[in-house]
């Protein structure tokens, strides 16, 4: 909306907190859409048998809508976007025909196909009429076959973190498998019960600051050197224009994983570093020193485990909001200098692909301990501490969007435990996210389930970064992966 709206007392939740008045911004400058969770339902006996296509879209919207109420956020608007002050309103109602839909695929259609389709279009189709809907999404892709569903939820990123859509699923299996219909729906529409609404992040965690930290912190933000690092990816310029997400999905196979995962611990990393440098690698290999001389990326980390007992009635490993901080790191210009040399060597003698794989396991493991050592510091002096001094993000974001920091993200949500001993189970699950205009220019997501492969979605801008880049880092890893799985070593070459 243009123009100011002052909130109504009775329909006003709250105010937007700092870090979702950021992500709002990021929505109304068209800088990102969103991300979105998928889960494969395996549809039970019971209904599959029924013949019935009505039967399991009553049964399905029924436990969203059960599960939608359970987190207080997917059921709010929002007035004011693009202004300093938004707010959260109530809505009264929701109906299911403003955010479910269904896609029926016939046997003489490929279903991946159908299935992508359906991704691209929840990353790249903006969240519109705020004030009256809720910002969140559903697309059901059902095969053929009718054995199994696949369920796309998506959400604009003002309203909750990647985990929440995880956390969504959760709520999703549970209700599912209850034999009773806690939420009336009426042609597809219910009323919203009236319960305590999120608070924000900061009123549940606490983020203490140093004086030195903001000073420093500041300093940095008025520095009037506008040289940019070396690491900054300017081989990726930041354009308004197109904007469209393209994505690639890849599967590390089920019997591969678990070597994969005793292959990390051997070598005290975990998966998300073993995946920033198996990207490093195809990311030296794919630019120019030229072009990319080093590299800087980024890590969301969940602040959940932070929240301290009796802080709050919300347990934050159990509910919708954002609640994430980046931890970034640099590949300096020495280490990707060393993955070229060890990358033209391996080339040129297969013998020389071990030192390249020793390499690999040692920026994994330096990449853990960083990791750890911005756990151990707790939510002291993190710079979401800070975002409750910038009153204007439109502006900050604008002034802070010329250049592109990150090359890559790698954002994993972890394993989903999708098993039941009930009728309804997950068997299957991918993460992914809308391209960023100005945040990394490829955005790695990561989600398994418990006994199932590990599946990796990139996203890119079109436009931005070339196809052949995206998909060819993205079979690369897929490669690496499944190899150190099956074989025991990385063969790069």
């Amino acid at each position: 909306m243009n123009r100011f709206r002052k909130p109504r007392d009775d329909r006003v939740l709250r105010r937007l907190s700092p870090i979702e008045t950021f992500q709002s911004a990021g929505h109304s400058l068209k800088i990102y859409v969103g991300c979105a969770v998928s889960c494969r339902y395996r549809i039970p006996n019971s209904i599959q048998t029924s013949g019935a296509d009505l039967a399991l879209e009553e049964k399905i919207e029924q436990a969203i809508a059960a599960s939608i109420v359970q987190h207080p956020l997917f059921t709010a608007g929002r007035i004011n976007e693009g202004k300093k002050k938004q707010y959260w309103v109530r809505l009264d109602t929701i109906d299911l025909n403003n955010h479910v839909k269904w896609r029926n695929v016939t046997e003489g259609e490929d279903y991946a196909a159908a299935l992508n389709d359906a991704f691209l279009w929840e990353v790249n189709e903006r969240y519109t009429k705020l004030e009256t809907q809720p910002q969140w999404r559903v697309t059901a892709v059902v095969p053929a076959t009718n054995d199994f569903v696949d369920i796309i939820f998506a959400w604009d990123h003002t309203v909750a973190d990647g985990k929440s859509g995880r956390i969504f699923h959760d709520s999703l299996l549970a209700c599912l498998n209850s034999g009773t219909d806690s939420i009336t729906l009426e042609h597809g529409s219910f009323k919203v019960p009236v319960t305590d609404f999120t608070p924000p992040l900061h009123q549940m965690i606490k983020f203490p600051i140093s004086l030195n930290y903001a000073v420093s912190t500041l300093g940095k933000e008025l520095m009037t050197d506008k040289k940019a690092p070396v690491h900054t990816a300017k081989w990726a310029p930041v354009k308004l224009q197109p904007y469209e997400s393209r994505l690639k999905s890849i599967t590390v196979e089920r019997d591969a994983l678990k070597p994969v995962l005793d292959a990390c611990r051997q070598h005290d990393t975990t998966l998300t570093g073993l995946l920033h440098a198996l990207i490093s690698v195809s990311m030296a290999t794919r630019l120019s020193k030229e072009k990319a001389p080093a590299f800087s990326t980024g890590t969301p980390i969940c602040l959940r485990q932070f929240q301290q007992p009796g802080t709050s009635k919300f347990d934050l490993n159990k509910t919708a909001i954002n609640g994430v901080v980046y931890w970034p790191y640099v590949f300096k210009e020495d280490i990707v200098a060393i993955l070229r040399k060890q990358i033209d060597d391996a080339r040129e003698d297969r013998e020389m692909n071990k030192p390249l794989e020793e390499t690999v396991w040692s920026i994994a493991k330096s990449i853990r301990e960083g990791l750890t050592a911005k756990l151990k510091l707790g939510t002291k002096n993190d710079s979401i501490g800070l975002a409750k001094f910038i009153s204007d993000w439109n502006a900050y974001l604008m002034d802070h969007s010329t250049k592109r920091e990150h090359s890559w993200e790698v954002s994993n949500l972890g394993v989903m435990d999708g098993q039941s001993s009930k009728e309804w189970m997950v068997e299957d699950a991918t993460f992914t996210q809308s391209a960023s205009v100005t945040g990394p220019a490829l955005t790695f997501s990561v989600i398994s389930v418990k006994g199932g492969g590990l599946n990796v979605s990139c996203s890119w801008q079109v436009g931005v970064v070339e196809d052949e880049l995206a998909e060819g880092v993205s079979e690369d890893v897929r490669m690496w992966l499944n190899g150190l799985g099956q074989e025991g070593v990385v063969e790069f070459m």
